[in-house]
């Protein structure tokens, strides 16, 4: 078995893929969350200013959240979605300084957006070597130590999860790998 096969085989058990299986936050808790902590506290990485939002927890060796990107890039271009990227330093040692290229590039979004371009093919080919990172700073190992904090405050075990605000105004949370039809079919329930 390949370690890309294996990697893939560990990620699949780490996350639940069922919807009825999504946390979910009372008014209370999904408040301060929603208006505190993911906005305020966390360190992300915002692409589109239409739509609703949703909180996207990914590490960059992830093949599924780079999936989950793919799929939600579709609707970020045609309007319909906002999406903050946190990184995370979680499932490889090179995670973080592939992290770090996101965070401390001049443009951490357009840095985003290359890695996802090349990410797919040095996962499927297991030479993620030439993938772009940066020694982390001392500032951004404190941004990307917070944001597993808060990852795991929320129980959130693995990646990708996403974190969405409800058209009643409850927080859920959904790990795994969310297909593009079912994030076409979140769009009319988010807030």
């Amino acid at each position: 078995m390949t370690s890309f096969v294996m990697f893939c085989t560990l990620c699949l058990l780490s996350i639940g893929i069922s919807m009825a299986n999504d946390a979910q936050y009372n008014n209370a808790k999904s408040n301060i969350l929603w208006t505190q902590t993911l906005p305020h506290r966390a360190t992300y990485i915002q692409d589109g200013t239409h739509g609703p939002i949703i909180y996207d927890v990914q590490d960059p060796n992830c093949p599924y959240c780079h999936v989950l990107y793919e799929n939600e890039v579709q609707l970020i271009n045609s309007g319909k979605l906002t999406v903050r990227y946190i990184p995370v330093a979680l499932l490889t040692p090179s995670s973080l300084g592939e992290a770090a290229a996101w965070l401390q590039a001049p443009h951490p979004l357009f840095a985003l957006q290359n890695f996802e371009k090349v990410v797919g093919n040095a996962l499927r080919n297991e030479n993620t070597a030439t993938l772009p990172k940066s020694i982390a700073s001392g500032a951004t190992r404190k941004k990307l130590r917070n944001n597993l904090a808060i990852m795991r405050s929320l129980d959130i075990t693995g990646t990708p999860a996403i974190i969405y605000q409800t058209e009643n105004g409850g927080v859920r949370i959904s790990t795994g790998l969310i297909s593009g039809r079912r994030l076409i079919a979140l769009l009319p329930h988010l807030r």
